[in-house]
């Protein structure tokens, strides 16, 4: 009886160190996917050798244990496509791929494969990220309501309110998130405009992205109809506002009273300075000729006195 479990013990060790061994010539990679929403992503692998059997499960993350919930493809129980056809699996020999047609936002995840060949097997996790669209956001106003609706978009995506002298209005704000097709949110934020804090000008900012920062803004102006200013910037949360500042602003005529101050003062200047410079030239010609006076006076009164001796001259004759 011993002898019999010695061997059984010995030949599941020997199958266990032929498929290690066999499991070492068996390598494959897996590329992550990043595409827009509603388009067609195709996640792939590719081995060294043929493909005979693969298994496909979505898991919350690679890196957490026990996360993968659902399976999508198994090609052991017949499986090459699931939720009707939406997501299937294209495999020719040694490159299997899963095409996933009109992608959602809810398909961003990771994705964990199990694959067999015919000298080993193996396993890897990819991670497809599907970018939402980004709309620009829709700016009404209503009496002192303000609101900024931002109609599709992942959850993620944050709305910030600034007036047009870059003060932060956020936390006036009341936030709205609604379910949108696809596993995408709507948000609506409102601002209540009050009379204290009455701006010239408002501004709605949506950020799509957190990490890279990503961001559209549209302003509206009490003195002209809605303005866009459509950017997109890589600048960290506290910096979203000097972009803002950075751009050209409508100036109200508050705004302008400084410079239409300083433009009456340089009227003014250049006008006393021509003043002085015409009052410089009066004074140097009458300079002129009292100079010109004290040199002919010398010269007149030689003459009378010539004219003087002149008759006496002839007299005496």
């Amino acid at each position: 009886m011993g002898s019999l479990q010695k061997t059984a013990v010995r030949l599941l060790f020997l199958s266990v160190s032929s498929s290690a061994s066999h499991s070492q010539f068996a390598s494959f990679i897996c590329s992550d996917v990043k595409t827009e929403y509603d388009k067609t992503a195709a996640i792939s692998c590719i081995g060294n050798t043929k493909i005979t059997n693969v298994v496909v499960k979505r898991c919350e993350s690679c890196n957490e244990q026990n996360s993968c919930l659902e399976t999508i493809i198994n090609t052991w129980n017949g499986n090459y496509s699931s939720e009707n056809g939406r997501i299937r699996l294209v495999l020719q020999h040694n490159v299997s791929e899963v095409q996933i047609q009109e992608v959602k936002a809810t398909d961003q995840s990771s994705y964990q494969w199990y694959l067999h060949f015919d000298n080993g097997e193996g396993n890897r996790c990819t991670n497809l990220e599907v970018t939402a669209p980004e709309i620009e956001p829709d700016f009404t106003r209503n009496g002192r309501k303000l609101a900024c609706l931002s109609s599709i978009g992942h959850r993620q995506r944050q709305i910030h309110w600034f007036d047009g002298h870059g003060t932060n209005l956020t936390g006036s704000a009341s936030l709205v998130s609604e379910e949108a097709e696809g596993g995408l949110t709507s948000l609506t934020s409102t601002l209540h405009e009050k009379p204290t804090l009455t701006a010239s000008e408002y501004c709605c900012t949506v950020l799509y992205d957190v990490y890279t920062k990503r961001n559209k803004t549209k302003c509206l102006s009490a003195h002209k109809a809605v303005t866009d200013y459509l950017h997109f910037t890589s600048t960290p949360d506290q910096e979203i506002l000097k972009t803002m500042e950075a751009q050209e602003i409508p100036k109200t005529m508050e705004e302008h009273i400084p410079i239409i101050l300083v433009l009456i003062v340089l009227v003014l200047c250049c006008f006393a300075a021509v003043l002085y410079y015409r009052h410089r030239q009066r004074a140097m010609a009458r300079g002129s000729f009292a100079d010109l006076l004290r040199t002919l006076l010398p010269i007149l009164r030689q003459h009378e006195k010539a004219e003087e001796k002149a008759p006496n001259q002839e007299c005496d004759v």
